[in-house]
């Protein structure tokens, strides 16, 4: 069976991560495996075998990502990289992963264009919403309780002000029922939000990570603490893109609340911040009286981000905004560290709420709070979350698994070829 994977951009994280992986399973199961990616510069298109898959890098123009919202809908150029490809490669399936920056919905057409069954497998709230989906926030509601993912035209208006496109849901749940044969989503929350829009989801198949690529050395681990001047202070860790719509702000408050009891307790921040973003968390700390609670590490990847998932006591990931799947919260299970989660969206599938890590509203700081000064303060109760949820991602979040589904899924559309050569 040939299989073309598609996806806006080239990574190794994210969503683009995951089609990257996918695409390498593929491969070593014996398929016949491309790649589609895209890139804004002219001299970084190429064509070439990377982990046994043809890829294929194609120049997109560039434009100003304050007209996603339209462009998103039919981006010529994106279009014509998913027909070119897909007329050279002539695949059985196309599987697109995010597509509403450069290929474009309309890139769907394209790919069937030679009957190709197509899989649409939604990474983001974006097909529903112009933003992260943050209008659902309310801080009544308690882990369990039902979230309604609901946009509207009034509220989607007063969100995006000038950017708001009143044709784009309706373009885009035209394009998913005209040229998608199943649309795929990460989690089951996920899949109720899209739902809740008018996108019925044919099936769930959660992220996958390799679980053997949490184990570094303790040395590693050790060298790090020493490098971030961490002594034997109790870490909570918080990861991924620093930015308000992921709940920094709230969960600096909450340290607050913690170093009541836990007076030593630093925040130790992972990834790449906004503009001005990380300068307005210590300015909270500093207001708060915590000078010394914030440690910046930056970017990491590799070894050195799973070693520093193990330099962490706690991994809190308080975001506010719709979280798809929350594959910071599987990376920190793996090492063994329990999570403290936001209950919106696809965490409330991953964290098993009590037994791997808690979920929490993190509008409610003092719930928040609690959460981690109790997993701080037990370490016999973190140590067993954190066995749990190691546990947990081996059985329901490893790459095997998720292929084997998709697998499954391949099998189900009843394409046409073999389903493994050899």
């Amino acid at each position: 069976m040939k299989v073309l994977v598609a996806n806006d951009l080239y990574a190794r994280s994210s969503a683009a991560g995951v089609a990257v992986s996918t695409a390498e399973e593929l491969a070593a199961r014996g398929y016949d495996v491309s790649l589609l990616t895209t890139t804004q510069r002219k001299g970084e298109a190429l064509r070439e075998m990377r982990g046994g898959v043809d890829l294929h890098i194609e120049h997109t123009m560039p434009y100003s990502l304050r007209w996603r919202s339209r462009r998103s809908l039919d981006n010529p150029s994106g279009v014509a990289a998913m027909r070119k490809v897909v007329e050279d490669v002539k695949p059985d399936v196309v599987h697109v992963h995010n597509l509403h920056m450069h290929l474009s919905y309309a890139s769907l057409a394209a790919a069937r264009s030679l009957g190709a069954k197509v899989v649409l497998h939604v990474h983001d709230i974006m097909p529903v919403c112009h933003q992260k989906m943050f209008c659902h926030l309310d801080e009544r509601l308690r882990p369990g309780d039902e979230v309604v993912y609901e946009a509207g035209i009034v509220k989607c208006a007063v969100c995006v002000k000038a950017r708001f496109n009143p044709l784009r849901n309706r373009t885009i749940r035209r394009a998913v029922e005209r040229d998608v044969d199943s649309l795929v989503a990460v989690s089951h929350e996920m899949g109720r939000a899209l739902e809740h829009n008018g996108l019925p989801v044919e099936r769930v198949i959660f992220n996958g990570v390799d679980p053997a690529a949490g184990d570094v050395p303790d040395e590693l681990v050790e060298s790090l603490r020493v490098r971030w001047g961490l002594g034997d202070r109790p870490v909570v860790f918080y990861g991924g893109r620093l930015d308000r719509l992921k709940g920094g702000l709230e969960l600096v408050r909450a340290l607050e609340v913690v170093r009541r009891k836990v007076p030593t307790a630093v925040l130790l921040t992972v990834g790449e911040a906004l503009p001005g973003f990380y300068d307005e968390m210590l300015s909270l700390a500093a207001r708060l009286g915590m000078d010394d609670a914030l440690v910046h590490a930056g970017w990491l990847s590799g070894d050195e981000l799973a070693a520093a998932y193990r330099v962490a006591d706690v991994v809190a990931t308080p975001s506010l905004c719709f979280e798809s799947f929350g594959l910071v919260n599987v990376e920190a299970m793996r090492a063994r560290r329990p999570v403290v989660a936001s209950m919106w969206g696809g965490p409330s599938d991953v964290v098993d709420d009590g037994r791997t890590g808690f979920l929490v509203n993190p509008l409610r700081i003092g719930d928040l709070a609690e959460r981690i000064t109790r997993l701080l303060m037990d370490p016999d109760l973190a140590r067993r979350l954190g066995d749990a949820a190691r546990e947990r991602v081996e059985k329901l979040f490893s790459i095997p698994g998720q292929v084997d589904a998709i697998e499954r899924l391949y099998a189900d559309l009843g394409s046409t070829g073999r389903g493994r050569s050899g």
